[in-house]
């Protein structure tokens, strides 16, 4: 009369490493769409500053830019984050933020992840014109 005590253990071993693999997989995930948002933030905040300079825009339209694509990612940008300096051919953005990365299912951070730009104006020289 052998009885099959090993079964159970298995089980509850088999859901433990399932549910390891879905958190480390969510925590992955989370870090890389916090990567990848910020790296559209990098290419976009180059954009509106070599706009801004060439055209000689205000530091509230560069900002009010800045805030509703950082919105639009989801990123936690706040406008007191955003430091611009000078303007036309001596323009300058800096910007720093924390994006948090969290456990799924329980809301708690584990993680923060510091962002920090540092952008300026790039005169384009354009031969033959």
């Amino acid at each position: 009369m052998a009885t099959s005590v090993s079964a159970p253990p298995k089980r509850v071993v088999l859901m433990l490493w399932i549910l390891v693999a879905f958190f480390y997989f969510y925590l992955s995930f989370d870090y890389i769409r916090a990567t990848s948002n910020d790296k559209q933030f990098a290419d976009y905040l180059q954009y509106v500053v070599q706009i801004a300079g060439s055209e000689n825009r205000p530091a509230k339209e560069i900002r009010a830019l800045i805030l509703v694509k950082a919105d639009e990612l989801s990123l936690p940008v706040r406008g007191d984050q955003i430091a611009i300096l000078g303007g036309g051919d001596s323009l300058n953005v800096a910007l720093n933020y924390e994006m948090d990365i969290e456990i799924p299912l329980f809301e708690r951070t584990i993680y923060s992840k510091q962002f920090e730009h540092k952008v300026r104006f790039r005169q384009i020289n354009a031969f033959g014109r």
